[in-house]
């Protein structure tokens, strides 16, 4: 039963946020009543923590894994990005979940970047010490490693954080934006590339 609480919190939480989510709704989606959601979390603020740094985990994990292989640095770019995107796709209601909590809650802000911080610290040198060699053999044009990361992130994370704003205003249904998520992924691997190249 423990399990199917956390279930229905990450369900909940993702969907209505924090602040709309009660512990008795927590327990109707899990099929128990509310004194076990009591005894196996105590409140809905642990219970929400633990939803909270598994999807940090997530996130984090995300960012060691782009441990990606290829002969040339567009080939590893591309494949980085690819695996960011994909990531989000898996995972849609994720780049909203922690943009929501973290700027209602400045805590959980301080969470994030502490856990970031720890996992992307190596990700970070490997990246620059590559990019500066690349840059110095000449095969890309020069650009520090913040500016590359944060323009992929951005890129990738955008169309995740509007997506009920263009699916309403747009008339797109669930099927045709994820069509439409395809095309993006190689739009935003093209304009990175399309920036570095010589």
């Amino acid at each position: 039963m423990e399990f199917q609480i956390l279930q229905a919190a990450e369900a909940l939480f993702l969907r209505q946020g924090y602040s709309k989510t009660s512990t008795g709704q927590i327990a109707k989606l899990a099929g128990c009543n509310q004194a076990l959601v009591h005894y196996y979390y105590r409140t809905k603020d642990n219970l929400f923590e633990k939803v909270f740094e598994e999807k940090i985990g997530m996130i984090a994990t995300n960012i060691l894994n782009i441990g990606v292989s290829g002969s040339t640095i567009e080939e590893r770019i591309a494949q980085a990005i690819g695996f960011h995107f994909n990531f989000l796709k898996q995972n849609l209601q994720l780049a909203q979940f922690v943009l929501n909590e973290i700027s209602s809650n400045p805590v959980r802000l301080q969470s994030l970047v502490d856990r970031l911080r720890q996992h992307i610290g190596p990700v970070f040198l490997q990246v620059e010490a590559e990019l500066k060699k690349e840059i110095e053999k000449g095969t890309i044009r020069p650009i520090s490693t913040p500016d590359l990361l944060i323009t992929i992130v951005s890129l990738n994370v955008t169309p995740f954080l509007v997506k009920p704003i263009l699916q309403r205003a747009l008339n797109i249904p669930d099927g045709d934006f994820v069509e439409m998520l395809e095309q993006r992924q190689k739009e935003v691997i093209e304009t990175v590339l399309s920036r570095l190249r010589i």
